[in-house]
């Protein structure tokens, strides 16, 4: 029997791709919960809705929040404590990974629970242009060995493939966003972390850090670094890592491990001319490679919800191996349907790409098996993050105290001048931290 009550949602990537597929979306979660549901998913512009709603005193049950939004909210008591529920929930015992709600606690307590499982960026290289020069990629731990072998893919490419100049290195510098690979070197993690007595502090401007700093100078001296990494876009640096192979290395999405390699395969180049394979970097000074993750898409109760008894049955749901497949593969009839036990993707489903929220379930029961063929090299891109020798965590946010925005504004102003060669690192690193206290980012 449906319980008269009406539990409102409002979700952000989670959901149909349009108005008719939410539709058929809601009435699955109906099905699958024995709740009465509204899901409301704003077509575009989701931070900027919920903003809006919370401030208008909009009541929801359920709302969905990336990882700095739930400290914000957290922080100004606008959201319900979980952590009896997640505590108390068999569904979570059996489904959730320990280390992966370790990653959303907030001084100790939980204030949502999960979406999906996060990947993390890692560095991508082409491994068709390194097994040309006779690279084992196995063997790239530190950032001499990264360092050794773009000379030697600049050398090839510039003197026997005669393509000059050769630029072998993309990084994206705006928001210094793709660098915890070569951080890991030095034991460092991006963002602004709380020591133990509360002050905050951000271990890229500490003198740990100075050494990759350096070497990005250094790649940038002996033009091993794209002059684009400065102005271009990650768009600019997708293409030319795949379609024209004007890179041989990137730090990108596990998931565009497997998206290189598609493309690839959709043009005629894989794997002979395009084979990205993803690797974890470089080891830090305690042998482990440090990543990060990217800030995890979590769902909340607000303080003020009228059914939060009803609002973490949907969270539940979304954690086992069921609401796993709704939440990737889609909708069946719709997006697949089941042949001889396996799932036969239609024409829509195809084009939703096996992605309703969560292209990789938070339930470890879900196996990535039942969707069929994953793009090459993403499976093994994403099992890195699950290596004994790997630590995978978020970037420091303070506990939702940091402005993030301003935080890569001032770090890619001074050290974009450091890598360019116009100061010291010594010098962009002193600045940093001085306008990164001025603006009382760091104590």
């Amino acid at each position: 029997e449906r319980k008269a009550v009406e539990v409102k949602v409002l979700a952000g990537v989670t959901g149909g791709k349009d108005d008719t597929e939410n539709a058929l979306f809601e009435k699955e979660m109906e099905k699958a919960t024995g709740l009465n549901i509204t899901w409301e998913k704003p077509p575009s512009g989701y931070d900027q809705v919920l903003m809006q709603k919370l401030g208008a005193g909009e009541v929801y049950d359920l709302l969905y929040l990336n990882q700095f939004q739930m400290y914000a909210l957290a922080n100004q008591g606008a959201l319900t404590d979980l952590t009896s529920r997640i505590a108390a929930s068999s569904v979570y015992r059996e489904n959730v990974d320990p280390d992966e709600l370790a990653k959303i606690q907030m001084n100790g307590k939980y204030y949502a629970g999960f979406n999906k499982l996060e990947v993390f960026p890692l560095v991508n290289v082409n491994k068709a242009i390194t097994d040309k020069v006779g690279i084992n990629l196995n063997t790239l731990n530190t950032l001499e060995d990264y360092y050794q072998m773009l000379k030697k893919v600049k050398n090839y490419m510039e003197n026997t493939v005669g393509r000059k100049p050769y630029y072998p290195f993309f990084t994206y510098m705006p928001d210094i966003w793709d660098l915890q690979p070569w951080f890991s070197s030095a034991g460092v993690r991006r963002g602004v972390f709380k020591d133990a007595s509360g002050k905050k502090y951000a271990p890229f401007v500490q003198a740990q850090a100075k050494p990759v700093w350096e070497w990005l100078a250094k790649l940038y001296r002996e033009g091993l670094m794209d002059p684009a990494s400065f102005t271009g876009k990650t768009g600019d640096m997708r293409n030319k890592m795949w379609q024209s192979q004007e890179i041989v290395m990137d730090v990108d999405w596990a998931a565009w491990t497997g998206l290189y390699n598609n493309n690839a395969m959709t043009a005629g180049t894989y794997p002979h001319t395009v084979n990205v394979v993803g690797l974890p970097g470089t080891k830090s000074p305690s042998g482990t490679f440090m990543l990060e993750q990217g800030g995890a898409s979590l769902w909340a109760i607000p303080a003020n919800a009228k059914h939060p008894d009803e609002a973490f049955k949907i969270i539940e749901y979304m954690a086992t191996k069921e609401g796993g497949l709704l939440l990737s593969a889609g909708i069946e009839g719709y997006d697949y349907v089941i042949q001889d036990g396996k799932l036969a993707f239609t024409e829509v489903g195809l084009a939703h790409a096996k992605d309703h929220g969560a292209p990789f379930p938070i339930s470890t029961q879900f196996d990535l098996g039942v969707l069929g063929t994953m793009n090459p090299g993403v499976l093994e891109s994403v099992a890195i993050g699950k290596r004994a020798d790997v630590e995978v965590a978020p970037m420091g946010y303070a506990d939702g105290e940091l402005d993030a925005r301003k935080y890569y504004d001032i770090m890619s102003k001074w050290m974009t001048d450091c890598i360019m060669g116009k100061m010291s690192a010594d010098a962009a690193m002193r600045g940093a931290e001085n306008e990164l206290r001025i603006n009382s980012l760091i104590d």
